[in-house]
């Protein structure tokens, strides 16, 4: 099962082949003021069943029972100019497998740095959405620990940048480290719900939120974080039903359904805490989350717990996580005289996509081939519940025995990770 086009895929080829030999550090020019260094995975997944994909949420299909490179593919590079000892600017050029089922380089980031005080930072620009625990490195996978990053926590939320500012304040209390950052802006993406509708567009506007971590002695980090802000969702399909329920906006459920349908300036938020040790041989995480929205998007608490021992190069791990729905909406017009309505089915269809409960157990070994290199090999057992669609891409397939029943899907993943 394949919706892709190999565009731009073979720079991650030649990405991977350049790095063998190049410094992890990346350049620094003689003068120190100009630096450059990349990232990159070439990653292959497959499942053991064709009834679903395995994919990011968002990415315009996936993976199926055989082996693709698409789902966990990047190339990124990265620059930053110091115009002062204080002011500094950074830009990343991210490709990877999109909305459009294309590899098309994007700007993560284009950010201005001012350090006002040793203590005391402020940036403006595009920036790293600082959702999660690892959000500044959420997309450099040789940076942690697993093929990818939990997708039953991860995958909770589409942005991985904004646009907008934020002040960050760090301070030190004896052995320990404490940081806080207040951040303001605006976020958007492409996200693909199906190979027949063009892509939606989802955005947060009034985005605002504030992150508090501690590192304590011994390797212990804690952080907290939330963001909330108006959510608006851009989408071909929803339009299109919000207008024939409108046919009937006169009753009370098709004007529901139409409100419903229409995700525009709704109240949204995201809070997670989490907690990582890395003390020794030992590596272990936590974290906790609760995406909240006034929209059709259901509900949802996610969580992971990973731990690793450190053998030599070696670093063989274990994860268990889970994504469960708090709040799963209805078509409003069920059980009324509108129910038979030509496009009811087709919204009840909709709304069943927004089930994505499922839980997750992770075995996997990670290999530090090289000082910059490490070879990744993973195995997930994936169960989701009946009348869900887990986190998978099975827009065909909804309504069929693999939504309608309990499925248990295994995922074998291998990834080259490096840094340049």
């Amino acid at each position: 099962m394949s919706h892709f086009k190999h565009r731009h895929l073979p720079l991650a080829l030649a990405a991977m082949a350049a790095c063998m030999s190049a410094h992890a550090g990346g350049y620094t020019s003689e003068d120190g003021k100009f630096s450059l260094s990349g990232f990159g995975t070439l990653g292959a997944v497959k499942l053991d069943t064709d009834d679903a994909e395995f994919n990011y949420k968002g990415q315009r299909g996936g993976a199926g029972s055989d082996f693709s490179l698409n789902p966990d593919s990047k190339i990124a590079v990265q620059g930053t100019y110091k115009f002062t000892p204080t002011v500094s600017f950074t830009a990343q050029l991210m490709s990877k497998y999109d909305a459009e089922g294309q590899y098309t380089p994007s700007v993560e980031w284009a950010f201005a740095k001012w350090q006002a005080l040793p203590s005391v930072a402020i940036r403006v620009g595009r920036m790293g959405a600082p959702l999660f625990m690892i959000s500044d490195f959420r997309e450099v996978n040789y940076a942690n620990l697993w093929v990818r990053t939990p997708l039953d926590v991860y995958g909770q939320v589409p942005f991985s940048s904004f646009n907008g500012a934020d002040a960050s304040y760090q301070t030190s209390i004896g052995d320990t480290t404490l940081s806080a950052s207040i951040f303001a802006g605006r976020a958007d993406t492409k996200y693909s719900l199906s190979d027949i509708t063009e892509p939606s567009k989802v955005i947060l506007n009034n985005m605002r939120g504030i992150n508090l971590q501690a590192e304590f002695d011994g390797g212990i980090t804690l952080r907290l974080g939330h963001t909330q802000g108006k959510l608006k969702v851009e989408s071909d399909t929803t339009e299109t039903l919000a207008g024939y329920a409108a046919l009937c906006a006169a009753a009370a459920p098709c004007a529901e359904t139409q409100a419903l349908l229409t995700a525009s300036g709704a109240d949204a938020s995201f809070t997670g805490i989490g907690l990582s040790i890395d003390r020794g041989n030992w590596l272990a995480s936590m974290e906790y989350t609760k995406r909240k929205t006034d929209t059709y998007i259901s509900d949802t608490t996610g969580w992971y717990a990973s731990a690793g021992y450190r053998l030599g190069k070696f670093t063989p791990y274990l994860a268990v996580s889970k994504i469960s729905v708090d709040k799963r909406h209805t078509n409003p017009l069920l059980g009324t005289p509108y129910s038979a309505a030509a496009f009811s089915p087709y919204v009840t269809a909709f709304l069943a996509t927004q089930n994505t409960e499922q839980r997750t157990t992770s075995l996997g070994v990670r290999w530090d081939v090289l000082s910059n290199v490490a070879i990744k090999a993973q195995w997930d057992r994936i169960v989701k519940p009946a009348d869900s669609v887990g986190m998978f891409y099975v827009n065909e397939t909804v309504g069929s025995d693999f939504y309608d029943n309990k499925q248990t899907v295994n995922a074998v993943s291998l990834s080259v990770d490096f840094v340049f």
